[in-house]
């Protein structure tokens, strides 16, 4: 009998998310996430707003395509959920995973709301965690853009990783009509330990600061 998305990849809990298989249930909330432009103000390109945002058939030709991998063992994908309310938050994983040159290139989108308070640090922690102690691969790539501070603030300052290189100019939008350049951070298997304790240090140091102001 097949497994199940759920027993290919089993959930993960942090202290506030859940980090889930995709599912159907999320389908019309994803398609409200990919199609908000704030949420998606620095991956306007994403957001299909020209015509109208996102369908759910769309959204369900997105998802079936992340299961697929997580069944070919070529990528994986979690739906985070925030577990106070149960609703969606986000999205990550590796759209890619090269088991045999143990390379991944990887991402997460967030609600706006989520933007701060820690949660992308958690999310992104397990997300790393896995793939490089788990899965043993030796490089992880991250694609952002240039107005990103979120993102890149992420990489440079929480992980202490410098820019690799810049593709400029790679894509049209055609929501705005400019040219998109895309910033590329690589993570490599040795300079895991060192984030990791940078990171987890900084999630103590967060449930710190808001069990304080609770």
């Amino acid at each position: 009998m097949a497994q199940s998305l759920s027993e290919l990849q089993p959930t993960i809990t942090t202290a506030r998310l859940s980090l889930d298989a995709p599912s159907p249930s999320d389908d019309p909330a994803m398609r409200d996430m990919f199609s908000d432009i704030p949420t998606m103000a620095y991956l306007r390109f994403k957001t299909k707003e020209e015509n109208g945002g996102w369908t759910i058939p769309e959204i369900v030709s997105r998802r079936e395509g992340h299961s697929k991998q997580i069944v070919d063992r070529t990528g994986n994908c979690f739906y985070i959920h925030d577990k106070a309310t149960g609703e969606l938050a986000g999205v990550m994983g590796a759209n890619t995973i090269n088991r045999a040159d143990r390379n991944a290139h990887v991402g997460i989108i967030l609600w706006k709301k989520y933007w701060s308070g820690g949660y992308g640090t958690e999310a992104l922690y397990e997300l790393m965690r896995g793939l490089f102690e788990d899965d043993k691969l030796h490089k992880l790539t991250y694609e952002t853009t240039e107005k990103n501070d979120g993102m890149r603030g992420f990489l440079e300052k929480a992980c202490g990783t410098p820019l690799t290189y810049i593709n400029k100019d790679e894509l049209m939008c055609t929501a705005t009509h400019k040219w998109v350049s895309f910033y590329v951070y690589s993570i490599f298997e040795e300079d895991w330990p060192r984030i990791k304790v940078a990171l987890l240090e900084r999630m103590r140091a967060g449930a710190a600061k808001y069990a304080n102001k609770a």
